[in-house]
């Protein structure tokens, strides 16, 4: 005779199976691409971190033995070939990105606000962590002024993973500015980055708060 102390146990029925199933499932889609999303822009940021180190040391370099790079008074950045030259003697370990050739850099970049921009892939060299740097926009006098930046000489685009997606300006792709006294992160000089904006002035704020949070 069974003791009366002893209980009886029943397993899951089918239908609690599949709608604990179906539960695991929506929890699943909604918290793992949000997981993949923020793995993502860590690593988007500390390539960026990297880049700028890099980047801003070489200019660092270059400013200690040619001068400023003001052109129009006889400095180095009197064009964009000029410009790209002078890095690449100054960095080590880069690769060209031969002119034009797909791959290198991708072919359109979408705004945070939305839209799209084609990019000019014709100085372009590639870092030794894959992330590519292309010069563009060269004003002599070191004049220009756009996207939250002031008074630069030229501009980099800077894309932290080459041409692999998502190619958004501000998350994986951002800018830089080359000024009379060194490189600056895009953005330093008045606040245009958030989903409102294009996305190019988001250098320096995700190198400021050491991430994407827009």
């Amino acid at each position: 005779r069974k003791s009366s102390c002893l209980k009886e146990f029943k397993g899951f029925t089918l239908a609690e199976i599949l709608i604990t199933l179906v539960v695991v499932g929506v929890i699943s889609a909604v918290t793992i691409p949000t997981l993949i999303n923020k793995t993502n822009n860590q690593e988007y940021v500390s390539k960026l971190k990297k880049a700028y180190s890099t980047m801003a040391q070489a200019t660092n370099r270059i400013i200690a033995e040619e001068g400023k790079p003001r052109g129009d008074i006889g400095g180095w950045a009197s064009t964009n070939n000029a410009i790209f030259k002078m890095y690449k003697k100054h960095l080590s370990k880069v690769k060209d990105c031969p002119k034009g050739e797909y791959g290198c850099m991708a072919q359109t970049y979408n705004f945070l606000n939305g839209g799209s921009k084609s990019y000019d892939r014709q100085y372009v060299f590639i870092l030794p962590d894959g992330t590519e740097v292309g010069i563009s926009a060269t004003t002599t006098d070191c004049s220009g002024n756009t996207d939250g930046s002031l008074n630069f000489c030229s501009h980099m685009m800077v894309d932290v993973n080459g041409a692999k997606g998502p190619n958004i300006i501000g998350k994986d792709a951002f800018m830089f500015v080359l000024k009379e006294n060194g490189l600056a992160p895009a953005g330093c000089d008045s606040d245009v980055c958030n989903s409102s904006f294009n996305g190019w002035g988001c250098a320096c704020r995700v190198l400021r708060e050491g991430a994407i949070n827009y």
